[in-house]
């Protein structure tokens, strides 16, 4: 069955999709220059497919979520628009960096990839991301642009670790005050009776 705006329309109202205009602004990571509109989609787009990459790699502890069957079958239902991003991007970095705007795109990759890490809030990371692939699943081809900075949100969103009340651990420190020698007097000079 082929899915027409219609049929997109009532998924998105059924409130299976995040719909909305692509955000780029606050979608975080590593700060960008002055983009295009479509560098901001790109970058939109090519964070997303970064942060569902790392969670194919950190969240293969649980199978329910598919975080790697969900990434690897976005990459092929959604290769033109992943291709076209990365172009997008490519040429923002050459616009910005001439001759070095493939190593900085570099940098700026690795970053971006550093920005999803999910030390203490590996679970709702995960959760999210396995919640966010399966939908990006359920977009027909085309679609992916329109709800990628939503999404990023979303992700950016779950990397804030949720108070866990058995880890809390409140650290105070008693000031203890200073104990005289008693083998000095009360000019710092050893006194007779403490001799051996």
């Amino acid at each position: 069955m082929r899915c027409t705006n219609r049929c997109v329309t009532a998924i998105v109202a059924g409130g299976l999709l995040f719909a909305s205009p692509p955000v780029s602004a606050g979608i975080g990571g590593p700060p960008m220059r002055d983009m295009t509109p479509n560098e901001a989609t790109a970058h939109a787009v090519w964070s997303l497919r970064a942060a569902l990459n790392v969670a194919a790699l950190q969240c293969q502890f649980s199978p329910f979520l598919a975080t790697v069957s969900n990434y690897n079958d976005l990459l092929k239902q959604h290769d033109v628009e992943l291709a076209n991003a990365y172009k997008a991007m490519e040429n923002h970095f050459r616009r910005h960096d001439g001759a070095n705007g493939r190593k900085t795109f570099d940098v700026f990759t690795t970053r971006m990839y550093n920005s999803f890490s999910a030390l203490d809030a590996q679970r709702s990371f995960c959760a999210t991301a396995g919640t966010v692939g399966r939908e990006g699943r359920a977009l027909p081809r085309g679609m992916f642009a329109n709800n990628a900075g939503a999404a990023v949100e979303r992700i950016r969103a779950s990397l804030i670790a949720p108070l866990d009340p058995y880890r809390i651990v409140t650290m105070t420190y008693l000031r203890i005050p200073a104990i005289p020698d008693p083998c000095l007097d009360k000019r710092g000079r050893p006194m007779k009776r403490c001799k051996l």
